[in-house]
C-alpha cells in the first residue's frame, strides 16, 4: 500500500508541475497537496511537521510569485494601469485557448490596453513583450520550484 501511495504522491506532483505551465491546473499547490496528503497517509513519521512548513512557505512564495510576474514584466517595459488590465484580461481568456492562447492572449491585451491609452504601437509592443516575458519568468520559476520541491520529497521518502 505504501508504494501505491508514493506512487500516487508523485504522478499528483508532476500534474501540479505541469500544472505550472498550464493555467488551468493549480500548479504548485498541487505538489504540496500531495505531499501533505502522503504525510497524512504515513504518520508524518517521514514528512514532519517541519518539511510541510517549509513546503507551505514556498507554495506562497510561488503563488505571490505568479502574481507578480506579469505584473513585474509589464510595469518594466513601462505599462500604464489599462495595459496591465489588459495582460490580465488576455491571460484569462487566452486560458480557453490553450497552450498557443496562454502565450498570445496576454501580449494581445497588454497591447490593446497600452495601445487604448498612448496609441503608439511601438510602445504597445514593448509593454506586450515585456508583460509577457515577465508571465514566462513566472512560469518558469514555478516548473523549478515544483522540480524542487519533488526532488526534496524524494529524499524525505527514499
Amino acid at each position: 500500500m505504501e508504494i501505491i501511495a508514493k506512487a500516487l504522491a508523485i504522478v499528483v506532483m508532476l500534474i501540479g508541475i505541469a500544472g505550472s505551465i498550464m493555467p488551468v491546473l493549480p500548479g504548485i499547490p498541487l505538489v504540496f497537496l500531495a505531499i501533505l496528503g502522503y504525510g497524512w497517509f504515513e504518520g508524518f513519521n517521514h514528512i514532519s511537521v517541519h518539511y510541510i512548513a517549509i513546503m507551505g512557505t514556498l507554495t506562497l512564495l510561488s503563488v505571490l510569485v505568479d502574481y507578480i510576474a506579469g505584473v513585474w514584466g509589464a510595469k518594466r517595459a513601462g505599462s500604464s494601469k489599462p495595459g496591465m488590465f489588459g495582460a490580465g484580461l488576455g491571460i484569462v481568456v487566452g486560458i480557453f485557448f490553450g497552450p498557443i492562447g496562454i502565450l498570445v492572449g496576454p501580449w494581445l491585451g497588454a497591447f490593446a490596453g497600452e495601445y487604448l491609452v498612448l496609441r503608439d504601437v511601438s510602445q504597445a509592443i514593448n509593454v506586450a513583450t515585456g508583460t509577457v516575458i515577465g508571465i514566462f519568468a513566472g512560469i518558469a520559476f514555478k516548473v523549478l520550484l515544483g522540480i524542487g520541491m519533488l526532488i526534496s520529497f524524494l529524499f524525505v521518502i527514499l
